[in-house]
């Protein structure tokens, strides 16, 4: 924290605009020195123009300077940048001149890890930072900007409020024994307690729909040959990206793309026919089908009469196939509905907004509820999972009269949880796993 860090800002390649970014006691002084000019001079959060050189002087690009004095940065550090052209090789030799003069290369995340050494931001509205860069769709950006913004920050703070009063609660009848159990019935904190605990188990199961919205989901068409596996997947997809031939055997190896589900990212994958290839290459993307379905979220079993999957089909699969696999009638136009499948057309496009739906539904991503408070990692998820547990376990000794200093401990133990969630509580261990997942620059 007493360095200071450089970094380039902006992606590499060609551009517009390449921004250096410097965070530390010396951004200012080493962002000033490259123009030229006292560090006073550099009015603050005012953009200034200038011709940057090297040490020994000679010129490498026209920019704009720009202060941004601790404590009101991004960091809470005194914060510098520099825009000059774009391009690889402009922008490094505008990141050599600044490290030359004193300033270190940065690590992955260290400026946002800065932030949140300086209180700028909790580990939550990191994590929302994080998704911002990341976001694939607009629903996932709109998610990520809610936790960013704080208001899954909101959400926790309330809880543990909650906890906090109930604790105290708690440790008053410790203290003073002649109230007990007593006093806390009549006072309903078991209750309380209890509806905290619902409430964080409530908050975790939206993880489902935050990791769908993360990372999408992988749908896999599996089916026979000949099944109409990439007619389907065609449709779904709105255009034609699989060849489609009366001709047995036409997909060969499996096919992928992208489209997107009520602002979810679905990754579609046409499988090769399942059979038994006597060719080398056919084998060979038979068997690249069968691990991609294993790998998959969703397995769509395509079959024109609607009859499920032989057992063997479910063993290729692996462990759990069937819950996370639709049955799916296909060439709709030729048969009636089969009970228990999803019956479609892709000539016509019947049952193919039901059989989204069905995807979504199996994917844990058709939740309906508001997108300001969702859960996008596993740590948040699991935290609040070992929350809810410790209150459900102080809420059930309330009620079996468990001594108060035991109900104290599992209350504390759900309270050290929820401040782990917001980075009060954590290690730097955990810090440094969060933050590398950061690029350079941010």
């Amino acid at each position: 924290m007493t360095e200071t860090i450089a970094a380039i800002a902006t992606p590499r390649g060609a551009g517009g605009v390449a921004i250096v970014r410097l965070s530390g006691p010396d951004a200012v002084a080493i962002a000033a020195a490259l123009v030229g000019r006292p560090p006073a001079a550099l009015a603050d959060r005012r953009l200034s123009a200038g011709v940057a050189r090297d040490d020994d002087g000679a010129r490498l690009d026209d920019v704009l300077v720009v202060a941004m004095r601790a404590p009101r940065s991004f960091t809470g550090e005194d914060v510098a940048e520099i825009h000059g052209h774009g391009g690889v090789v402009n922008a490094g030799r505008l990141l050599r001149a600044v490290l030359a003069r004193g300033a270190r290369l940065a690590e992955p995340g260290e400026f946002s890890r800065r932030a949140f050494e300086h209180g700028r931001l909790d580990l939550a509205a990191a994590e929302g930072l994080l998704g911002v860069i990341e976001a694939s769709s607009e629903r996932a950006w709109r998610v990520a900007q809610a936790q960013l913004e704080g208001r899954m920050s909101e959400r926790v703070a309330a809880l543990r409020a909650r906890l906090t009063a109930a604790l105290a609660e708690i440790e008053a009848c410790v203290d003073f024994p002649e109230e007990g159990l007593e006093h806390l019935a009549a006072t309903d904190v078991a209750a309380e307690v209890a509806a905290i605990g619902a409430a964080c188990a409530a908050l975790a199961a939206t993880f489902r729909l935050g990791r769908a919205l993360r990372d999408g989901v992988e749908v896999a068409l599996v089916g026979a040959v000949n099944a109409g596996k990439s007619s389907l997947f065609n449709a779904l997809l709105g255009r034609e990206r699989s060849i489609v031939s009366a001709e047995p055997g036409t997909t060969r190896d499996y096919v992928e793309a992208r489209v997107e589900w009520d602002g979810v990212t679905v990754t579609l994958v046409d499988t090769a026919g399942d059979r038994i290839a006597t060719e080398d290459v056919e084998r060979r993307g038979v068997e690249l089908g069968r691990e991609r379905s294993r790998r998959a979220d969703v397995v769509l079993w395509i079959d024109e009469a609607g009859a499920a999957p032989p057992a063997e089909v479910l063993e290729v699969l692996g462990d759990a196939a069937a819950a996370r696999m639709i049955v799916v009638q296909s060439k709709g136009d030729l048969r009636p509905a089969v009970a228990g499948t999803v019956w479609t057309s892709a000539r016509s496009g019947a049952g193919l907004d039901e059989l989204r739906a069905r995807v979504l539904a199996v994917a844990g991503a058709l939740d309906g509820g508001s997108d300001e408070v969702i859960v996008t990692s596993e740590r948040q998820r699991g935290l609040l999972a070992g929350a809810a547990e410790a209150a459900a376990a102080a809420a059930a000794a309330l009620t079996n009269a468990v001594p108060l200093e035991m109900v104290a401990v599992d209350v504390r133990a759900a309270l050290a949880a929820l401040a782990a969630l917001t980075g009060d509580e954590v290690g730097d261990d955990v810090l440094d796993v969060l933050f590398a997942r950061f690029c350079i620059g941010k």
